[in-house]
């Protein structure tokens, strides 16, 4: 039987080495900065896009891989008649889901299915995760598209971001506002619902991070002893370690999926802090 084949996008921050390891195929969004514009994670790096982006005065941009990209993929990965699935991040985020339904729909290739996870960042990677490591396994494809599915209603999500100037810069909140929380160091956390970002709460210092997720987590009464965690992080890769200790010892966590944030919530977090946990609810 014939491995079903994973493709996604570059918004699932999942790192190089676990891409590589389930052979999963990555499908580039663009990231921009001014005029000029760059494949994400191939003709620039996340380390890259960070750094540029802390000295840029421009606030960078990112767009959806288009229908032509779509397209080549398609045809590379499924051109043979093997079966492909392709795993893309929230349609109410980005229009990279709907360009593939496109692709799909023009090449007519009945081996082609896609999904929208409805989730973004290291979220949408644990989903891309399990249906890999299910298609290695030999799972058949309706099994595998009932877990995604399952797992996309079901994923949590808790990203801190260190600042509000980009979220400002990005033309989310005003001025003022940002100026505001930054004097008071005011941090908010943010999560997914029904495919969109929405407000989850504030935490006012980077002392108080570990404690409140311990306390959120607490509140949301979910044990973590079975579940496969994913966290990732801008800067302060210390944290890490402290919540990975926090999760362990609170709530006998073991399995940890670690990586970096990626470009897309990079644009609004901007390259100082940032941190994301993720698991089943």
């Amino acid at each position: 039987m014939d491995l079903i084949r994973i493709v996604t996008d570059s918004t699932c921050d999942l790192p190089d080495e676990v891409l590589k390891e389930y052979d999963i195929a990555v499908a580039p969004l663009t990231v921009r900065f001014g005029q000029r514009s760059f494949k994400d994670r191939v003709e620039i790096s996340t380390e890259e896009f960070f750094e540029k982006m802390g000295k840029s005065k421009e606030v960078p941009t990112t767009s959806q891989v288009s229908v032509g990209e779509f397209t080549d993929i398609f045809k590379a990965l499924g051109g043979d008649g093997g079966t492909v699935l392709g795993l893309f991040l929230s349609s109410r985020l980005s229009g990279t889901y709907q360009s593939a339904v496109i692709a799909r729909n023009v090449l007519g290739l009945e081996n082609i299915h896609v999904m929208d996870t409805k989730l973004t960042t290291l979220a949408h990677g644990m989903v891309v995760l399990k249906a890999a490591q299910m298609a290695k396994d030999g799972h058949s494809l309706q099994e595998i598209k009932n877990m995604v599915t399952y797992m996309s209603d079901n994923m949590y999500s808790i990203i801190i971001l260190g600042t509000l100037t980009y979220v400002e810069k990005g033309g989310r909140i005003s001025a003022g506002t940002a100026l505001v929380g930054n004097l008071l160091n005011i941090m908010p956390v943010v999560t997914f619902s029904e495919g969109e970002v929405k407000l989850l709460g504030k935490i006012r210092g980077r002392k108080r991070t570990v404690s409140w997720l311990v306390d959120h987590i607490e509140n949301l009464g979910i044990r973590l002893y079975d579940r496969v965690v994913g966290i990732n992080y801008i800067g302060d890769s210390e944290i890490v370690g402290e919540v990975k200790d926090a999760l362990n010892k609170g709530f006998n966590a073991k399995e940890f999926v670690v990586g970096t944030v990626g470009s897309v919530i990079g644009t609004y977090s901007g390259p100082d802090m940032a941190l994301g946990v993720y698991f089943l609810k």
